[in-house]
């Protein structure tokens, strides 16, 4: 397996799918990663874990392009045999 840009956009579509599966009641809720207004002090003393919250919350509107990229990525690997 090489450095290649295939192998780095499944890698980056792979961290794309763990953020995606993350429920935000039953994991990011424990964490106070749910929402920018449950933090209990102001967002600027915490910009760390406001973007971070800001990115879980972006990504969730990737859900299709995602799907769509898996099953590309699916057929192109089934086509071209993943080396």
């Amino acid at each position: 397996m090489g450095f290649s840009l295939w192998n780095i956009f499944k890698a980056g579509l792979l961290i794309t799918n763990s953020i995606l599966i993350l429920h935000r009641k039953r994991f990011l809720s424990k964490h106070g990663l749910d929402d920018v207004s449950n933090l209990g002090c102001d967002p600027s003393e915490k910009p760390l874990k406001v973007q971070a919250i800001g990115l879980l919350n972006a990504v969730q509107y990737l859900k299709l392009p995602v799907i769509a990229a898996n099953v590309l990525t699916i057929v192109f690997e089934l086509l071209l045999g993943g080396g």
